[in-house]
C-alpha cells in the first residue's frame, strides 16, 4: 500500500513538472499570449481587419531535451509553464516555410516569472 502510495506521488510530480498548471496560477515561469492567423483569407478589403484569434492552434515548444505543447482558447489565448531557457517553437501539424508559418520561431523564457509572447501565423494564403 505504501509503495502504491510513493509511486502515486511520483507520478502526479512528473505531470505536475511537464507544464500541468491551474490557469490561475502564478508562480513558477513560462509564457502567455495570443496566437492570430495573418493573413486569415485570400483577399484583405480597406477597414476589415485582415487576421484572426488562432482558436484551438497547438503551440509545441521544445528546449532543453524536453517538449511542450500548449493549446490556444476559443480567443487565440494560450499559457504554458516553461522551465527558463531558450525554446523553438513550431505549430503543431503545420510545415514551416521561409517567411510563412509560426513567427517568432524562437522564444526565450526567463527564471521564476511569466512573460508575453504573441504568435502570429501566415497560412501563406493570398
Amino acid at each position: 500500500m505504501i509503495a502504491r502510495s510513493l509511486l502515486a506521488a511520483a507520478a502526479l510530480a512528473s505531470v505536475a513538472a511537464c507544464g500541468a498548471q491551474s490557469p490561475g496560477s502564478t508562480s513558477g515561469s513560462g509564457l502567455y499570449g495570443s496566437v492570430r492567423v495573418s493573413p486569415s483569407s485570400p483577399v484583405c478589403l480597406a477597414g476589415k481587419a485582415c487576421s484572426k484569434p488562432a482558436h484551438g492552434f497547438k503551440l509545441v515548444f521544445s528546449g532543453g531535451g524536453r517538449t511542450v505543447t500548449a493549446k490556444t482558447d476559443a480567443q487565440g489565448r494560450y499559457r504554458v509553464r516553461l522551465a527558463g531557457g531558450r525554446y523553438l517553437v513550431l505549430a503543431a501539424g503545420m510545415p514551416q516555410l521561409p517567411k510563412r508559418g509560426l513567427q517568432p520561431g524562437a522564444v526565450t523564457v526567463p527564471d521564476a516569472r511569466f512573460a508575453r509572447r504573441d504568435f502570429v501565423f501566415d497560412p501563406g494564403i493570398r
